[in-house]
């Protein structure tokens, strides 16, 4: 692995939720240009059950076909059905996710603010994802980025919803450069 130099603390609490024995979701946010994206492709070396990059300024359905074709590299399936919404989009995953061999599966959401389009129900069907299949599991690491903190924090650490008190890792990124 490439030596993430002043990322420290980043590192081991990544390896924490690896070494845990029980499903772990982190946030990840901070400032544009960070290395938030770099640290976590160095950390795994580039290597994830799924990953998945949302898409600046495009509708709910073009992250759909987006989901859809990330889904379909993964899996190493051709023959997935579409997606129309991301209750399906959800339903898709853990299905893969079932039957993948993995003992932890890594789930990366990169730009994680761009995939949540004005009327997609994303957050909620991430909420009932959570909530319904992966607190069964003790094998999942989800993985949730973005640069535009006020989302990161409105949306996922201070919800009140099926995600509140799911998070089990914040790790704010600043500028490994500085100081």
């Amino acid at each position: 692995m490439e030596r993430l130099i002043g990322r420290t603390q980043e590192c081991r609490e990544l390896q924490w939720a690896m070494d845990s024995q029980r499903s772990e979701m982190i946030i990840l946010y901070g400032r544009r240009r960070v290395g938030k994206t770099f640290l976590v492709r160095r950390f795994f070396e580039d290597k994830y059950s799924f990953h998945f990059v949302g898409a600046h300024k495009k509708k709910r359905t073009e992250q759909l076909k987006n989901f859809r074709e990330a889904l379909a590299y993964y899996s190493h399936r051709d023959d997935l059905p579409e997606i129309d919404n991301w209750h399906e989009a959800f339903i898709q995953l853990a299905r893969y996710l079932a039957s993948s061999p993995e003992k932890r599966k890594v789930l990366f959401f990169d730009e994680m603010p761009w995939i949540d389009t004005q009327g997609s129900d994303f957050v909620e069907e991430l909420e009932y994802f959570w909530s319904s299949w992966v607190q069964n599991r003790d094998d999942i690491v989800l993985i949730a980025c973005g640069s535009a903190t006020s989302w990161m924090k409105d949306k996922l650490e201070d919800n009140r919803g099926g995600l509140h008190n799911r998070i089990t890792h914040r790790i704010y990124c600043i500028d490994s450069r500085q100081g």
